[in-house]
C-alpha cells in the first residue's frame, strides 16, 4: 500500500483539509472530525481498494481501514500538519453527555487493549506450565516473568491514567502519579482500617490496584482544573505550580470522593450486569455470542467493555468476558468461510487477510469486510457464534484475562489449575469458527444486504 497516495486520496474524499477539524485513530479506524459530514464523498471512499468501510457515529466520520492504519494515520497527520494532542478540543463540542463519556473509554482504554491482552497470553502460559509442572511457583524464572505478567494488571491506574491524560488534552502525568498514589504500598496497608482521616475529614479507603474508573474520572477532573488554572497563572510559574496544584487538589478529591463514590458505583452496575447473566446464562450467552458484533458496528460494545474488563482486573474472571471471545471467534469462521467458498481473487484476498486479523483477536476487517456486506455471513455468524456463546453460559465458563482471538485459550486458563472454562473454550472455539465456517460454505455468501 502506498500510504501517502491512500492519506491524500482520503483527504480529498473526506472534503479537503479545510473540512477537517482533527482526525485520530483507533486499532483499526480512522476517525475524523469534520466541519461538515455533507462534503464527504462516502461511496467514493468505499470504493477505494484501501478502505474496508465508512461509519459515522459519535460525532466522527470513521474510515476502517483494517491493521494498517497506524501508516495510514501518519501520513495523514504528515498532509494536515496537525498534533494528535489536539485531538481532546472536539469532546467539549460534543454535547450528548453519553457519547463524550464514550468518546473519553474509547480514547482511554483502546491505547491499552493490546497490552492487556499481552499480559493476559504471558499469565495464561504461565498458568499453563504450573498446570503441568514444568517449573514451580517458588522458581526465580516463575517469578521473574510472574512479576512482569501482574505488572501491568497491579499497577493498570498509573498506565490508566496517562492515556486518559493523553486523551483528555492535560499533562498526562500528574493523573499517572495519582494513579500512582492509589496504588502506592502505604496506602494498599492501611486499607480497610478505621479511623483514618485528611485534616479531620474521614477516609474511606478501598483497594484501587487494578481499578479501571476512579482515575478516569481524576483524570477529567485534572483536565478541567488544567485549564482554570492556565487562565490564571503567568506562563513563567505553569511548569510548576500547575501541576502542583492538580496533584494536591485532584489528589486529594479522589481519595476523600472520586474513589469511593466510582467505585461503589461500579460495584453497583457490575452487580446488575452479572444478576442479569445469572437469570439465565445460555440465553445471555446466545445472545452476547451471537450479536455482539453487531453492536460493535453501532459503537454500542463500548458501555460494557470497561465493566468486564474492571471485573476481570479486580475479580481475577469475568463469565461475560467469555462470551465475547466467542463473539471474536464467530467472526474467524466468517472469514474463513468466505475464503474457503469464493471464487473471487479479491474476496479471498480480504477474507484470508480479514482471518488472520481476527485470529489476533481484530474483528473489524472480517465484520465491515464481509459479516456487513452479505446477509448470508450475517446469519452464519450469528447462528455459530450464539450456539457457541450458549455452550460457553452453558458450563458456566470464565475468562481470567483479556486476550481474544486464538489467545483466547488462555485466557480460558484458571490460575489454579485447567478447569471446565478451558475445555468449553475447546468446545466453544469449534463451534464458532468451524460451524460458522461450515454454514457459510454450504450455504454460500454472496447474498449482499441491503444498504
Amino acid at each position: 500500500m502506498d500510504y501517502r497516495k491512500v492519506a491524500k486520496e482520503i483527504i480529498n474524499l473526506v472534503g479537503g483539509k479545510e473540512n477537517i477539524d482533527n482526525v485520530i485513530h483507533c486499532i483499526t479506524r480512522l476517525r475524523f472530525f469534520l466541519k461538515d459530514k455533507n462534503l464527504a464523498n462516502t461511496q467514493k471512499l468505499k470504493e477505494n481498494e484501501a478502505v474496508i468501510s465508512v461509519i459515522q457515529q459519535g460525532g466522527q466520520y470513521q474510515i476502517v481501514i483494517g491493521q494498517q492504519v497506524k501508516k495510514v494515520f501518519d501520513e495523514v497527520q504528515k498532509e494536515l500538519g496537525i498534533s494528535e494532542n489536539k485531538e481532546n478540543t472536539h469532546l467539549d463540542k460534543v454535547k450528548n453527555p453519553i457519547t463524550a463519556f464514550l468518546a473519553i473509554l474509547t480514547g482511554t482504554i483502546t491505547p491499552v487493549i493490546g497490552f492487556l491482552g499481552a499480559a493476559g497470553i504471558l499469565k495464561g502460559i504461565l498458568s499453563l506450565i504450573i498446570s503441568f509442572n514444568l517449573i514451580k511457583e517458588d522458581s526465580g524464572a516463575y517469578i521473574l516473568l510472574n512479576a512482569l505478567a501482574d505488572s501491568l494488571f497491579y499497577y493498570f491506574p498509573i498506565i490508566l491514567g496517562f492515556s486518559a491524560g493523553k486523551k483528555l488534552n492535560t499533562n498526562p502525568f500528574v493523573p499517572a502519579i495519582i494513579g500512582g498514589a492509589l496504588v502506592h504500598p502505604t496506602i494498599v496497608t492501611i486499607v480497610g482500617e478505621a479511623g483514618i482521616t485528611f485534616f479531620g475529614i474521614p477516609i474511606i479507603l478501598m483497594n484501587y490496584a487494578s481499578s479501571v474508573f476512579p482515575i478516569i474520572v481524576a483524570t477529567w477532573l485534572c483536565s478541567l482544573l488544567e485549564r482554570k488554572i492556565n487562565r490564571i497563572l503567568s506562563v513563567s510559574v505553569q511548569t510548576i505550580i500547575t501541576p502542583f496544584i492538580m496533584l494536591t487538589v485532584v489528589g486529594s478529591i479522589t481519595f476523600l470522593m472520586v474513589g469511593p463514590i466510582v467505585t461503589t458505583a461500579g460495584n453497583l452496575i457490575a452487580e446488575f450486569v452479572m444478576a442479569v447473566y445469572k437469570l439465565s446464562p445460555i440465553i445471555t450467552g446466545f445472545f452476547i455470542g451471537g450479536f455482539w458484533q453487531i453492536l460493535v458496528v453501532f459503537g454500542l460494545h463500548w458501555g460494557l467493555i470497561p465493566i468486564v474488563i474492571n471485573n476481570v482486573l479486580q475479580n481475577g474472571q469475568d463469565p461475560i468476558m467469555a462470551m465475547l471471545g466467542v463473539s471474536i471467534l464467530c467472526q474467524i469462521g466468517a472469514a474463513l468461510g468466505c475464503a474457503l467458498k469464493t471464487k473471487d481473487k479479491k474476496i479471498k484476498e480480504i477474507s484470508i487477510a480479514a482471518t488472520i486479523s481476527a485470529l489476533f483477536g481484530v474483528t473489524e476487517p472480517a465484520l465491515y469486510g464481509l459479516t456487513m456486506k452479505y446477509r448470508k455471513v450475517m446469519i452464519s455468524s450469528c447462528i455459530g457464534g450464539g450456539i457457541a456463546g450458549a455452550v460457553t453460559g452453558f458450563f458456566g465458563a470464565s475468562y481470567y484475562g483479556v486476550a481474544g482471538g486464538i489467545f483466547g485459550f488462555l485466557s480460558s486458563v484458571n490460575p489454579k489449575g485447567i478447569d471446565i472454562s478451558f475445555y468449553a473454550f475447546l468446545i466453544s472455539f469449534a463451534i464458532a469458527v468451524l460451524g460458522s465456517a461450515a454454514l457459510i460454505y454450504i450455504f454460500d455468501y454472496e447474498e449482499k444486504c441491503k444498504k
